[in-house]
């Protein structure tokens, strides 16, 4: 099969990354002049030469394949396409935006029908469309899937979000002691307000415009940096949520997601008065995780028991 739809050429990336990178004279002038690119910014670029050359042509014959299967997961792409970045008018009904991450999505539930398409993967590939070319785009996700190994958190009992979740746990235990113990009084596990986080890799609860930084360091650090970027939050929320009374008042400040832009900004700034996305990422990377550890952790990881498999230290 050979069939380069032309539909895909709509699709433009929304960032600026490319601009910003010039002298501000230069940018400005060119401004007047430059149009908005299919090619993807030096960014999107940079997190794909980490992987293997996207091959154009599997997506194009993926978008033309028929959709034999998985239609529960269609039923819930086309609920969820409306709610991914209600506020970005790029991701409004019929926009190229919105039909580009129907057609990612629905060749994700091709390309992997054995697990089909789950929700958080909407805001994923939206963030990754603000920067990158569509075929571009559906293999950054690939990636992230494959070997970032976000697929173990969407498949049946869920045992990626559990082996994340523990790790975060033990995290907590070093860097938020005081914290750790409050959810432990409360009986708060981390699946409570981390899953959202999890699901959509913060693409969720980030503004797209922002979530630059994330992909940024998430494509460099992997999970280690996820972890980190969620003590961090903690971290600025500790002296509020020690000051809870019950299970109610600890979980309503962590239940974020999905919020206007406004909304965001009321938020960061409950946070630390000037604090914004780029800074919090910055304070999320001082917290000095041990990869090494991590690694031991992820690689002696059980899905079927959601349980490390780690070995005891024999002496003789």
């Amino acid at each position: 099969m050979h069939s380069s739809s032309p539909k895909l050429t709509s699709h433009l990336i929304q960032c600026n990354c490319n601009q910003a990178t010039k002298p501000l004279l230069s940018r400005a002038i060119s401004s007047l002049f430059e149009t908005q690119s299919s090619e993807s910014c030096w960014r999107a670029k940079q997190w794909l030469s980490k992987f293997p050359e996207p091959n154009s042509q599997v997506y194009y014959d993926l978008v033309s394949l028929p959709l034999t299967t998985a239609s529960q997961s269609l039923k819930q792409i086309q609920l969820d396409l409306p709610r991914t970045f209600p506020d970005e008018p790029y991701f409004s009904q019929n926009s190229p935006g919105r039909e580009a991450m129907r057609r990612i999505l629905i060749a994700y539930c091709k390309y992997d029908n054995n697990l089909g398409y789950a929700q958080g993967m909407n805001f994923i590939v939206g963030s990754l469309l603000w920067h990158a070319s569509e075929v571009d785009a559906f293999w950054l996700f690939v990636a992230l899937m494959e070997d970032f190994e976000m697929r173990d958190i969407y498949l049946p009992n869920l045992p990626g979000l559990y082996k994340h979740c523990q790790i975060i746990q033990l995290v907590m235990m070093e860097f938020l002691p005081k914290l750790h113990l409050l959810f432990a009084e409360h009986r708060i596990n981390c699946e409570m307000y981390c899953t959202e986080w999890c699901f959509s890799l913060f693409a969720g609860v980030v503004p797209v415009t922002e979530m630059v930084n994330v992909l940024d360091n998430f494509y460099r650090f992997g999970w280690v940096f996820f972890y980190r970027l969620v003590i961090a939050l903690l971290s600025y929320m500790e002296d509020k949520l020690l000051r809870a009374r019950d299970s109610i008042e600890v979980l309503g400040p962590l239940k974020i997601c999905r919020k206007s832009q406004k909304e965001w900004k009321q938020f960061l700034g409950q946070l630390e008065e000037g604090i914004n996305w780029k800074k919090l990422i910055e304070r999320a990377n001082v917290f000095q995780i041990d990869e090494s550890y991590v690694r031991y952790l992820l690689f002696n990881f059980d899905q079927s028991n959601a349980r490390f498999k780690l070995r005891r230290l024999t002496t003789h």
